[in-house]
C-alpha cells in the first residue's frame, strides 16, 4: 500500500498552501530543502512555485515514488540520513527554507540527535534562512490521555474498496511515545471478511514539545515562533491539533 494513498494531498496542500508561500516569498532565495521529503509533494508543490526545491528521504521505496516528479522537472530527490545532511547534500547550495512536516522529526529521537540534525539546517540555510517544523502537538496529547490521532479513509485501488488508516498511541514515559500506523482494507460487501489488515508496525518516536525542543533550537542559533496549526493560528497547549515552529536563522 503506497504512503502516497493514505493523505488527501490536493487538500492538504491547499490547506497549507498559504503559509508556505509566505514563508517561500519571505526568504533570502526562492529555494527550498524538504527534510524527509516521502513520497516528494512538497517538494514538487515548492518546484512549481518556481523554487529550486530538493527532498531528503532515507527510505527507498519512497524516494522511487517520489522521483517521478524529478523525472518531470518538478524537484530533485536524494537518498541520506537527516543526521548527516552535510554528507546528504552533498556539494548543494544554501538554501532560503528548510520544511520538516509530519511526523518526521519525532523520530529524532534524543538531544544529541536534536542537535545533529538542528546543526546540519542551521548550515544548510543562507542567512535570514527559515526553518519550518510542524508535528503533532504531544503536549495536549500527553495531558489529555488521547490514545489516536484522527481516523484517514481513503478509496482503495479497486473498486468497491476503502483504505482507513489508524494512527494508534501510546505513552511510554521519559517523553517517548510508542505510534501503531495500521492500515486496513474495508470491503463492505464481503460478509465473511470486510475488514482486512494490510499492515501494522510498532515505532518508537520522542514527543517533542515546546519545552524540549526551544532550548535545541536556541543553542543551534535559531529564534523560533510557535504556532498551533498551519494557518498560522496561536498555540494552545490542551488545544491546538498541532505544533509549528517558524524558526529564523
Amino acid at each position: 500500500m503506497q504512503y502516497r494513498r493514505l493523505i488527501a494531498w490536493e487538500k492538504r496542500l491547499e490547506r497549507e498552501g498559504p503559509l508556505l508561500r509566505r514563508l517561500l516569498a519571505a526568504a533570502p532565495e526562492r529555494s527550498v530543502l524538504d527534510l524527509g521529503c516521502g513520497t516528494g509533494e512538497h517538494v514538487a508543490f515548492f518546484a512549481d512555485e518556481g523554487a529550486r526545491a530538493v527532498g531528503i528521504d532515507r527510505s527507498a521505496s519512497m524516494l522511487a515514488a517520489a522521483r517521478e516528479y524529478e523525472t518531470d522537472g518538478r524537484g530533485r530527490f536524494a537518498e541520506g540520513d537527516l543526521l548527516e545532511l552535510g554528507a546528504a547534500l552533498g556539494g548543494e547550495l544554501a538554501f532560503g527554507l528548510a520544511i520538516c512536516l509530519g511526523n518526521v522529526l519525532p523520530h529524532v529521537r534524543d538531544d544529541a540527535q536534536l542537535e545533529l540534525l538542528l546543526g546540519g539546517v542551521h548550515d544548510a540555510l543562507l542567512p535570514g534562512g527559515t526553518l519550518l517544523v510542524q508535528l503533532v502537538n504531544y503536549e495536549g496529547i500527553l495531558a489529555s490521555g488521547r490514545r489516536h490521532l484522527p481516523i484517514n479513509v481513503r478509496p482503495g485501488e479497486n473498486d468497491g474498496t476503502e483504505v482507513v488508516f489508524l494512527r494508534l498511541l501510546r505513552d511510554a514515559g521519559d517523553g517517548r511515545m510508542l505510534f501503531f500506523p495500521t492500515t486496513l482494507e474495508l470491503v463492505a460487501d464481503d460478509e465473511d471478511e470486510p475488514v482486512r489488515l494490510v499492515r501494522s508496525r510498532r515505532v518508537e518516536l520522542r514527543a517533542w514539545t515546546r519545552d524540549t525542543l526551544g532550548p535545541g533550537l536556541r543553542s543551534a542559533g535559531f529564534e523560533a515562533q510557535w504556532h498551533g496549526d498551519m494557518g498560522g493560528g496561536p498555540f494552545e497547549p490542551l488545544t491546538s491539533p498541532d505544533l509549528v515552529v517558524v524558526a529564523r536563522r
